[in-house]
C-alpha cells in the first residue's frame, strides 16, 4: 500500500466565532483525554507541534512535544501565557517521522488553527477555529465511534457551526506522488478560493464532499 492510499474518517469542525479557544489549556485537557485512548492504539508514541508567536511577532520554540500532559501544558495557554498568539496545531500518531519510515500515513491524526489569524485582520467571522480530525479506517468502528463521540461533544461545547464527515484516502496519487493530503485540508483543502466568511457555509463552499453531523443538544 502507498503511504496515500490507506483510507480514513474524517471529521470537520467550526466553531462558533465566540467559542472558547480550544488552546486554552482549560478546554484542551479534557477533549485531549477523551482521547488519549485512541492515541495510545497507534503504532508508535505521537508527536505534536505547534505554531505560535510571542507578542513581538518572534515564533515560539516549544521544544520535543508528544501527547502527554507535560507537553500540553506547554503549548497551551493559560492566563499567564494568554499574550502568546496561537496560529496552529498538529498531532500525528505515530510521529511523521515514523510514518515517513514505516511509508505509512497516520493511525491518528489532528490539526487544529485560530481563524483570526488566517486572513484579514478583524473581519467579521463565520467561525472562530477550524479543525480536522481524521482516523484511519483499519483502525476499527470502535475506534472511529470514540473520536466521532469526543468530537460530538466538543461540536456542542463549542456550539459550532459545523460539524461534519467524509471518508476518503490519505491523498491522491499525482506526479509519480501524491497531492491534497488530509494534512494539508486545514489550511489550504477545506475551502473553495473565494473567502469562507463572504459566502453562505453550505456545500458549495468546501472543495469536498461532506456529510453534516447532527450536534447534540447541551
Amino acid at each position: 500500500m502507498a503511504f496515500f492510499s490507506r483510507d480514513y474518517e474524517v471529521f470537520l469542525l467550526l466553531a462558533a466565532p465566540d467559542a472558547p479557544p480550544l488552546w486554552n489549556a482549560a478546554q484542551w485537557m479534557p477533549f485531549a483525554a477523551s482521547l488519549d485512548g485512541l492515541v495510545a492504539q497507534a503504532r508508535g508514541k505521537a508527536g505534536v507541534r505547534s505554531h505560535q508567536y510571542n507578542p513581538k511577532g518572534k515564533p515560539i520554540a516549544f521544544g520535543r512535544l508528544g501527547w502527554d500532559e507535560k507537553s500540553h501544558a506547554k503549548w497551551t495557554h493559560t492566563p499567564e501565557t494568554r499574550e502568546a498568539r496561537f496560529m496552529s496545531q498538529e498531532a500525528w500518531a505515530p510521529t511523521w517521522t515514523l510514518c515517513e519510515k514505516d511509508n505509512l500515513a497516520p493511525d491518528v491524526f489532528l490539526a487544529l488553527a485560530n481563524e483570526s489569524l488566517l486572513g484579514l485582520a478583524n473581519k467579521p467571522l463565520q467561525f472562530g477555529q477550524r479543525l480536522v480530525c481524521a482516523i484511519a479506517t483499519d483502525m476499527g468502528l470502535d475506534a472511529a465511534a470514540t473520536l466521532r463521540q469526543s468530537l460530538a461533544q466538543l461540536a456542542t461545547q463549542q456550539d459550532a457551526v459545523i460539524f461534519a464527515h467524509t471518508r476518503r484516502q490519505w491523498g491522491r496519487a499525482a506526479y509519480g506522488g501524491f497531492t491534497g493530503a488530509i494534512q494539508d485540508m486545514l489550511i489550504g483543502g477545506l475551502f473553495q478560493p473565494d473567502d469562507p466568511h463572504a459566502r453562505p457555509l453550505d456545500a458549495a463552499t468546501f472543495r469536498e464532499n461532506w456529510t453534516l453531523l447532527d450536534i447534540p443538544q447541551s
